[in-house]
């Protein structure tokens, strides 16, 4: 899939327009574990919240390495008449970093009032106390790869 690479602006573009994505912990019996999140991508890192406690929550306590992941799906594309001629139209993002917890209450405030612009622009009213009681996590970026399928010229796309 050499060809379809995201280039690194691009790949910024589908964290900033997409809502949620998977993190993927090492759980202490050494399956991985995925769970929903949402996210914002805030200085060249992702940052995630939730509750302090948790299996995502102990996982990262044990092993610092995730896997972040983000899909954009468009709809799909039908270059045939057969069931093998559909492709998913979409982009996607995949990290891998090591996420750690964010004390300062300064950064945490900044990413919860990014994180909520993002979700439901608009809401800009923050309660101060609900700021140290909220778990933040930052995902240091180790390597992040992009990739995507464009329908082709002329192709039928559903949505």
């Amino acid at each position: 899939m050499q060809k379809y690479q995201l280039n690194q602006d691009e790949m910024v573009a589908v964290l900033n327009k997409t809502k949620y994505g998977v993190l993927s912990t090492i759980g202490e019996d050494g399956f991985p574990y995925g769970v929903p999140v949402n996210f914002v991508y805030v200085d060249n890192k992702v940052y995630i919240h939730g509750r302090k406690i948790g299996e995502k929550v102990s996982n990262l306590t044990n092993n610092c390495k995730c896997c972040f992941t983000v899909a954009r799906e468009y709809g799909y594309e039908f270059t045939g008449e057969h069931a093998c001629d559909t492709t998913t139209v979409y982009e996607s993002v995949i990290i891998r970093g090591c996420a750690h917890v964010v004390d300062d209450l300064e950064v945490k405030k900044k990413v919860l009032l990014a994180t909520i612009d993002k979700i439901v622009p608009g809401r800009t009213n923050m309660d101060e106390k609900k700021v140290s009681p909220t778990g933040v996590y930052e995902i240091e970026i180790k390597s992040m790869t992009g990739k995507y399928h464009k329908a082709c010229e002329g192709a039928k796309v559903v949505q």
